[in-house]
């Protein structure tokens, strides 16, 4: 059975983890994937995105695919609108933004497509994410499901001083770490504004943006670019590295419909202090009392104030572990597969795909 998941652009990010984890892990139940970009590039033009939507739409339409999965939300209306005309039955899209920070035009067309019915399925990972949607019509909600992230907890592979030394961070200095694209959406300013207020501390950031040069500025023009280490696009193997070698996970999200990097992070045992937002409190949510501190993420002195009381008093390894595996169990990735196996069924994916039945009854 061919599927064709279609991504915005080729950023790293936890859109992109999720893609890859769904390809890996369907592949032995008998789907066979293809992956497209709409748009090659961040930062194109209005009539630049239009060519590329149209291309893709015509190789939707030239496809002859059993399934299409898109994962944000102008690929989803080229999903629901081109996968309905061609006919494909498994029209299946993600809510990755949530409606209020997803430009009008889009959020418009969105639940206009999603009214008429022309998603087989509408995918939320969070009850948060899910609650965003409340006031949309009934028949756009019909095709709701909530599938909650998962992932194969991340594994330091070196130990705290050789991960330092190999990102040229301070050995002996308490370390801030930051997972995420450089995007307005991650709000890193708040930290790096921050970081003035907590002498001595570090601040490393893995990954990359377009706010890069403008942060590399911000930290000149606050006197903490001595302590400020942007590291770019790193790893999967590098970010559990840093996870390891970090004092504290620091994550200021302006919104999120899940929080992969927090949740990795938890995953590592990595005390944190992170945006209060509902989803946040949803993820890292379990019966281990969790070394997390919740802070509004526009508030420059809580957050100097929140991470150097948690600096003060780390808590010791065994609550953190306790919390790490409380996180894992939650969030396992096979947990998540069979959720989207036994969505597959109840969709009648099952012609061509004996694997299907065979794998979620192994």
């Amino acid at each position: 059975m061919r599927i064709l998941q279609i991504l915005h652009d080729r950023e790293r990010g936890g859109v992109q983890t999720l893609a890859e984890i769904l390809e890996h892990s369907l592949t032995p139940y008998g789907f066979v994937f293809e992956t497209a970009y709409l748009f090659p590039r961040p930062g194109l033009n209005a009539l630049a995105k239009a060519y590329h939507s149209l291309a893709l739409a015509v190789r939707i339409l030239r496809g002859g695919f059993d399934g299409l999965l898109a994962y944000q939300a102008t690929a989803s209306i080229l999903v629901g609108a081109a996968g309905f005309l061609q006919g494909c039955r498994l029209r299946i899209v993600h809510q990755t933004c949530m409606p209020g920070e997803t430009v009008w035009p889009v959020r418009l067309l969105d639940r206009v497509v999603g009214a008429l019915g022309l998603y087989t399925a509408n995918i939320a990972n969070t009850s948060a994410t899910w609650a965003e949607f409340s006031d949309y019509p009934t028949r756009y909600r019909r095709a709701m499901a909530l599938i909650e992230h998962g992932l194969d907890p991340p594994v330091p592979t070196r130990g705290r001083d050789d991960t330092r030394r190999r990102f040229g961070l301070p050995h002996d200095k308490p370390l801030l770490l930051n997972v995420g694209r450089l995007v307005a959406q991650k709000n890193q300013d708040v930290l790096i504004r921050a970081l003035g207020q907590l002498p001595g501390a570090h601040l490393a950031i893995a990954g990359d943006g377009i706010q890069a040069a403008g942060y590399r500025a911000l930290g000149v023009s606050t006197r903490v670019a001595d302590r400020l280490h942007l590291l770019g696009a790193v790893s999967s193997q590098d970010i559990a590295d840093l996870y390891g070698a970090a004092d504290l996970f620091v994550f200021p999200s302006r919104w999120e419909t899940f929080g992969l990097a927090a949740v990795e992070a938890a995953m590592v045992g990595t005390p944190m202090v992170v945006a209060d937002l509902p989803v946040l409190r949803e993820v890292l949510s379990t019966t281990a009392q969790p070394p997390v501190a919740f802070v509004d993420p526009h508030d420059v002195e809580g957050w100097s104030d929140a991470i150097h009381a948690a600096l003060a008093a780390l808590p010791p390894r065994e609550r953190t572990a306790e919390f790490a595996r409380a996180v894992a169990l939650k969030y396992g990735r096979q947990q998540m597969i069979e959720r989207y196996v036994r969505l597959l069924r109840s969709l009648g994916a099952d012609p061509g795909c004996a694997g299907v039945a065979q794998g979620a009854s192994a």
